[in-house]
């Protein structure tokens, strides 16, 4: 993925697959990074103790926050 941006870091395993599949439920292409040992973490136990980043393409950036904003706040 050229030119990606940070969208959202730190999450747990859980909150980054339903981010994950609801970007991807609109054709948003996802980078998931982990960090450090985090992902042989997660392969073992589960959970990842480091957080996990998510990036977006720059150009798909506001769309992608948009998505994410709570319902109350969406225009």
């Amino acid at each position: 993925m050229a030119n990606e941006k940070l969208l959202l870091s730190n999450l747990s395993t859980i909150e980054a697959e339903i981010i994950i599949a609801k970007l991807k439920s609109y054709g948003i292409p996802v980078l998931k990074k982990t960090k450090g040992t985090g992902e042989l973490m997660e392969i073992y136990t589960g959970a990842n103790m480091y957080g996990i980043d998510i990036y977006v393409p720059e150009d798909t950036i506001d769309l992608a926050e948009e998505l994410l904003k709570p319902e109350d706040e969406q225009e």
